[in-house]
């Protein structure tokens, strides 16, 4: 299968890995009422660039951990999800959600969770709206929740979002290294772990919200994603755009 990661970022990562801290964390799957996760087929990336961390933010990258989301390219399978209003479990590997440090000490990966939809039709591109999105709650944040619960991340599709066929992004951040200030060679400061699969709507309401572009949703300046956060509190903003809430004004109504 043809892994759509860039030669620049490979190239950046590559030459530059024994500055990099060796981040590992990847989406294995997503479930429907506890069914249905696994198959590597339906994910992006592919397995062989699953633990690639990408560190610019402006690279074309930073939509799937890949640029290739051509669904006839990849193969990628469709997971069917009954109707919207229904809750999704995404499924992250809970054995290597670890950073190996230059000194081989282990730390955890920390930082908020997002999960974001886009239409199929704008090939991953544009029309990414967020539903979901948490940063730190009483005094733990997202990515601690997830490990807590072996790997896994409950997210609702709200009912008011319209049948179809749809990029779902599920992303982690790891904040272990934003306070360095080595940013321009991207070796060092935020890591994002995103993975996207398929998903279909077959019912629900009428509503397709407001979408961004990726690359685009952050700023690598933001001050949710460069800093110290080791004494972060429940006061942390998520990182990129609001998310989606029925009768917001965030939303458009479908012509169906």
């Amino acid at each position: 299968m043809k892994s759509g990661i860039s030669l620049a970022t490979f190239t950046l990562f590559a030459a530059n890995l024994a500055r990099l801290a060796n981040a590992q964390t990847y989406m294995t799957g997503i479930s429907m009422y506890g069914a249905g996760s696994g198959d590597s087929k339906s994910l992006l990336p592919y397995y062989s660039i699953k633990n690639f961390p990408v560190m610019d933010f402006d690279s074309d990258d930073l939509r799937c951990r890949t640029s290739e989301t051509d669904i006839s390219v990849t193969g990628t399978e469709v997971f069917q999800v009954a109707n919207a209003g229904d809750t999704i479990t995404l499924y992250w590997d809970p054995d290597s959600r670890t950073i190996v440090t230059q000194n081989s000490e282990p730390e955890f990966i920390n930082g908020p969770c997002m999960v974001y939809l886009s239409p199929i039709e704008n090939d991953a591109k544009s029309g990414w709206f967020k539903i979901y999105g948490s940063g730190m709650v009483d005094g733990k944040w997202c990515t601690d929740g997830i490990r807590e619960r072996g790997g896994k991340l409950d997210v609702t599709i709200d009912a008011t979002i319209a049948p179809g066929k749809y990029y779902l992004r599920g992303e982690t951040i790891g904040l272990n290294y934003s306070g360095l200030s080595s940013w321009d060679d991207y070796t060092q400061g935020a890591q994002s772990f995103a993975n996207c699969a398929v998903i279909e709507i077959v019912a629900g309401g009428d509503v397709v919200p407001e979408g961004v572009s990726i690359p685009g949703i952050y700023d690598k300046d933001n001050s949710s994603l460069k800093g110290d956060f080791r004494d972060a509190d429940n006061s942390y903003e998520v990182p990129g755009p609001a998310e989606y809430k029925p009768g917001e004004g965030n939303g458009n109504v479908t012509d169906n």
